[in-house]
């Protein structure tokens, strides 16, 4: 079987016996879905649809968000962004790289596309939907050659009800292939799906949380009302072989044998084999932490509501997007969307087409199909502009006339789109001295800055040892029994944290990537590297005493397992894994 394909004939027949398996399949029902490999991509959803998708797949900002939202910073450096998309394909959310986000546009990779198998042929995140496993396609493996520069690794998001809710996605240049995807992906999407299971517990609901003796990292989660199973994570699915028709009608004792208590203690299955689990009910289950962000100012709120224009000012990463998340998650506006753009991040060349949009054909390297920016994005829904102080002067006059007239042009055309949005604005300047020094126009000021609230920072605020633990329990440490001392809490609630919120976020990822679950980490102990906030780029925390290495705790403590994991600060099953890993080396 063979297709021209520009002035060239493609023997599909022969391309597709040198690509991977999986990949293979999926090409072959890309071409009996009629496909051709030079197909464009379908046009984009119209906005009314798209924020009414992403109304029925709330799981996104509720599950998603918090887990993805640490990626973030690694993002960031890279040319890679993060792709959510419903049970069909369809793009409801991006977040990553501001440059690639805007690169790729032309691979029509951005919210109200579709992605499905059968819109797109072979991809990562169609592909994966329809073998409901993790995929990775890589470069000219894409069935349309439109999408060869791409690099993508997908995994389906299971719902607790054992569902298909939709698809997480990591995408970068093909030249530069997203390094550790797999791991990545995989443990982002675990920790989305297990956090969601658990979210179930209320006063009619308990959980049961397990995992194989030897094996405490992976922990599986059910959920039981009257004795009936109504949800579970997919590992613990696929422990015991589960289908979505398990989901209301199996019992607990066609699984297990006992009931545990309510710490953890061996239970058997009827599956033959032996966990550690532990029953958790609605009176003893900890506050979930509530998402990372500054209270809502309720005046704030009520302005928003109104449509009068709010300017947050305070420092850099002391929360200001937070902020503005969850003004837009709570006010009139939050059925549309919310459009954030950095103007500080955005080159100068590329802000005025990225905010008003162009028409096909406005300059060269323009997407053919135009792109309509952020401002009619933005429609019915909150517009954010971070950094609105380094917007440049001519862009500051497109912008008033905008907010002014409720209209907009796209760059190379003469039509006018009406808009109605609520307007944020955030900076760390002074905008009154901007306007002195020339650099800022004072209607502008005057238009966007019709109430002021102003953050203030990390140090001054009352009790920093809560907000401390708030964030530990939304970054994971929790839920996995890291516990942050009280001598380090109080030593982490006395310094200054210049770069807020966000250096803060940063510091509490680095110490829970280096400690194991179980572990109680001393300000003492801290490994040599970690870097004090505040202090210089080469000082660490405190004054660093090296630890005794296992063996010595063991013969200090005369064997005793218990004692030596206490003296190291770790978990006994840490000290048992470290134990058997200096044994096999």
């Amino acid at each position: 079987m063979s297709r021209r394909i520009g002035s060239h004939d493609i023997d599909l027949s022969a391309t597709r016996q040198v690509l991977p398996g999986l990949v293979s399949d999926s090409w072959l029902r890309s071409e009996r879905s009629g496909l051709r490999r030079d197909d464009e991509a379908a046009p984009l959803l119209p906005l009314a649809d798209l924020n009414h998708a992403r109304a029925q797949n709330a799981w996104i900002s509720r599950q998603a968000r918090p887990q993805l939202d640490s990626l973030l910073p690694m993002l960031k450096t890279s040319p890679s962004i993060i792709v959510m998309s419903d049970a069909q394909g369809l793009v409801l959310d991006t977040m990553g790289n501001q440059d690639f986000l805007h690169q790729a546009q032309r691979f029509a990779l951005q919210p109200g596309s579709l992605w499905g198998e059968k819109a797109r042929g072979t991809n990562a995140i169609g592909t994966a939907l329809v073998i409901g496993d993790f995929c990775e396609v890589a470069g000219e493996q894409h069935f349309l050659s439109h999408n060869a520069g791409l690099y993508c690794a997908a995994t389906p998001i299971f719902s607790p009800d054992g569902s298909i809710a939709g698809a997480l996605d990591l995408s970068t240049p093909a030249s530069h292939p997203g390094r550790d995807a797999v791991t990545l992906i995989r443990r982002v999407v675990n920790r989305i799906e297990h956090d969601w299971t658990c979210s179930m517990l209320n006063k009619d609901r308990w959980l049961l949380r397990f995992h194989a003796e030897h094996s405490p990292d992976n922990e599986m989660v059910m959920v039981f009302s009257d004795d009936i199973l109504t949800g579970a994570n997919r590992c613990a699915m696929q422990e015991f072989g589960l289908t979505p028709a398990s989901i209301g009608t199996l019992a607990w004792h066609s699984l297990f044998s006992q009931r545990p208590g309510h710490h953890s203690a061996p239970v058997e299955a009827r599956n033959q084999r032996r966990y550690q689990a532990r029953l958790q009910a609605h009176t003893m289950a900890r506050v979930t932490a509530p998402p990372v962000q500054e209270a809502v100012h309720p005046q704030a709120l009520r302005l928003l509501n109104a449509g009068i224009a709010l300017c947050i000012t305070g420092e850099t990463g002391s929360g200001k997007e937070h902020l503005c998340r969850a003004l837009h998650q709570q006010s009139k506006w939050r059925n549309g969307a919310f459009v954030a753009i950095n103007c500080a991040a955005v080159p100068e060349n590329l802000i005025e087409s990225e905010l008003f949009g162009y028409v096909p054909g406005a300059f060269t390297g323009a997407n053919p199909k135009g792109y309509e920016g952020k401002l009619r994005e933005a429609n019915n829904g909150v517009l954010f502009l971070d950094e609105i102080g380094d917007m440049p002067l001519a862009m500051q006059t497109r912008l008033l006339r905008v907010l002014q007239e409720k209209c907009v042009t796209p760059l190379g055309g003469n039509g006018r789109h009406n808009v109605n949005f609520a307007l944020v604005c955030a900076t760390h300047r002074d905008l009154q001295k901007c306007v002195e020094q020339g650099s800022f126009r004072e209607d502008l000021l005057y238009r966007i800055q019709e109430f002021q609230l102003r953050l203030p920072p990390l140090r001054e605020k009352a009790d920093l040892a809560a907000f401390i633990l708030t964030l530990w329990g939304q970054l994971g440490g929790t839920s996995r029994r890291i516990t942050l001392s009280d001598t380090l809490l109080s030593t982490l609630s006395r310094l200054p944290w210049p770069g807020n919120v966000r250096q803060l976020l940063s510091f509490l990822k680095v110490l829970l990537a280096l400690y194991e679950d179980g572990d109680v980490i001393e300000e003492l102990t801290l490994p040599d590297g970690i870097v004090c906030p505040g202090l210089g780029m080469t000082t660490t925390c405190a004054t660093p005493v090296t630890p005794p290495d296992e063996v010595t705790a063991l013969r200090e403590s005369n064997g005793n397992m218990a004692q030596a994991a206490r003296q190291l600060g770790i978990s006994r099953s840490t000290l048992y894994r470290r134990l058997q890993r200096r044994n096999a080396s």
